[in-house]
């Protein structure tokens, strides 16, 4: 299971935290603004409830040793870590993504780096072959010609597509616009999504077909 859940943050205050996600992660004046996504503009009583219903389900099908890894930033990293303990997944480490490029921070650090949580259900999976991937991995933010307010690059996602078994299934409940299904079939691993926001779905399912009609490249 690999998932870009809502981080459920975005700001500093209450309010703030509970604006439409097109406003918190799109600057003023952008054109063509994107659609909002579901589940992040939330209280964090309810974030916690609705996270902790999905794992639920994900440690449910995941099989025995299978891997969890969860996107998450630093202001929703000890919750994101508590409520994927709480389902009864181990918590392995925590890797970093390195987005090399940022807004920067007067007088402060500038906020390039978000976190992926990895987590593994009890048990032991049958592997293909043992995988050795970096603490951090360095990807650019992609800006020009998104089709999510806080989409991933490909590159991102297929780098850590290998910790999953080739020939193996990866499942997104928040598959927003498809990035992580892509991947998935691109390297040759089946792949199930799951998404709420209609206009969001749409554009990954168009992204998915055709990348179905290109040859994996394992």
């Amino acid at each position: 299971m690999i998932a870009d859940p809502p981080y459920g943050t975005g700001a500093n205050n209450i309010a703030a935290r509970l604006q439409s996600s097109a406003a918190k992660y799109q600057q003023t004046g952008t054109k063509n603004k994107l659609p909002a996504f579901a589940g992040d503009s939330m209280l964090p009583d309810a974030w916690r409830s609705m996270m902790r219903g999905v794992l639920v389900q994900c440690d449910r099908i995941l099989k025995p040793g299978g891997d969890a890894l969860l996107f998450c930033d630093w202001r929703s990293m000890h919750e994101m870590i508590g409520v994927a303990g709480s389902v009864g997944l181990g918590i392995r480490t925590v890797a970093v993504w390195d987005k090399n490029n940022s807004r920067p921070s007067k007088n402060g650090f500038r906020p390039q780096s978000e976190f992926i949580i990895h987590a593994r259900k009890a048990g032991k999976l049958d592997r293909n072959r043992a995988v050795y991937l970096p603490g951090v991995f360095r990807h650019t933010t992609r800006f020009n010609n998104k089709r999510h307010v806080t989409e991933k690059p490909l590159g991102l996602m297929l780098d850590l597509m290998k910790i999953a078994p080739e020939g193996g299934t990866v499942c997104d409940p928040f598959q927003g616009s498809g990035t992580t299904g892509e991947a998935a079939i691109r390297t040759g691993r089946n792949y199930l999504g799951v998404e709420l926001t209609a206009h969001y779905h749409a554009v990954a399912v168009e992204r998915l077909e055709a990348a179905q009609s290109e040859p994996a490249q394992i």
